[in-house]
């Protein structure tokens, strides 16, 4: 067995470590995952965005954790990479200066065209996915949503929109505290639907499946397994939008105070899970599919690859 590697992500709503070994049949063998909510992204939706004194604190205190404990399996390299949050933000090389100095490892900053591309490489791990050549990918974060075509299993078509569910929430949903309004929701799905056709990404042919990973897509595969008396690895990996439809209809007639007692709903997500499903929605229906097939491989996978070969 070669030596682990470890790969820190710090992205705007979590920050993930994964550490992993070669694999010969995946590429990437996880040992120790950890995702820790942060969100380091408040305020990403302003004209001029910065990573609060708060949020920077956050960040580098969860980044310090994440690091002492990759450090316990003696990885041969820490990567830690940036996405969107930092990516945007005015003060984000202040936040890369702090980590630094507390850890003595520096943040690889991510292009939105990066991201996508590694968080693409990431699902070439995910033995469920072995085999398939041509399917369609979204990745939907805190700060940005990325889109990628596989064709013949090479990646044809990438980029990332600002789409991300912290700035689609700072941006339309005023009310914090209480249930979602029908306005509201309409006008985040046209807001959505409309950067999606001025992207003119293509989603055709239409038998291409789409595969999704992020955080709200863990969510709600976990709580749609709950309610079926599974746990999330027992459950389905294809989510229907009958389900999902049914599912960001619950939600949005929350309260905020309601959704955070939901079942495998982190509170720190609660406030923009129904946004999030939102989003999902109107990319399944702008796509034309009807349902996504669910991948816990993403960007921590594609860096740890790339490490590992």
């Amino acid at each position: 067995m070669r030596e682990p590697v470890a790969v820190i992500d710090v992205g705007s709503n979590s920050i993930k470590l994964l550490v992993a070994v070669a694999d010969a049949q995946s590429g990437v063998k996880p040992l120790f995952t950890e995702t820790i909510e942060t969100r380091i992204s408040a305020g990403i939706s302003r004209d001029l965005p910065q990573i609060t004194d708060a949020a920077l604190r956050a960040g580098t205190q969860t980044v310090v954790k994440l690091v002492e404990l990759a450090r316990q399996f003696t990885p041969a390299r820490i990567e830690i990479v940036a996405t969107s949050a930092v990516r945007d933000a005015l003060n984000g090389q202040d936040f890369i200066d702090s980590v630094q100095e507390l850890t003595g490892l520096g943040i690889r900053l991510l292009s939105g065209t990066e991201e996508a591309t590694y968080i693409g490489q990431g699902l070439a791990c995910d033995p469920q996915l072995l085999g398939a050549r041509n399917f369609i990918q979204m990745d939907l974060g805190g700060g940005s949503l990325e889109l990628i075509r596989f064709k013949d299993a090479q990646i044809k078509e990438a980029l990332s929109l600002r789409l991300g569910a912290v700035r689609l929430s700072e941006r339309f949903v005023s009310d914090r505290d209480g249930p979602i309004s029908p306005s509201v929701e309409t006008a985040i799905k046209a807001f959505v639907q409309a950067e999606l056709a001025q992207s003119q990404f293509t989603f055709t042919p239409r038998r291409d499946m789409l595969v999704a990973t992020g955080g709200a897509v863990v969510v709600s595969r976990a709580i749609l397994a709950a309610q079926k008396g599974q746990r999330i690895d027992q459950s389905y990996s294809v989510l229907r939008i009958e389900e999902l439809e049914t599912l960001k209809k619950q939600l949005c007639a929350l309260p905020l105070h309601e959704r955070m007692a939901v079942p495998h709903l982190p509170t720190a997500r609660a406030d923009i899970i129904p946004t999030a499903l939102i989003t999902i929605l109107a990319v399944l229906r702008h796509a034309g599919r009807n349902s996504l097939t669910h991948s816990f491989c993403n960007l921590r996978y594609g860096i740890a690859a790339g490490l590992l070969r």
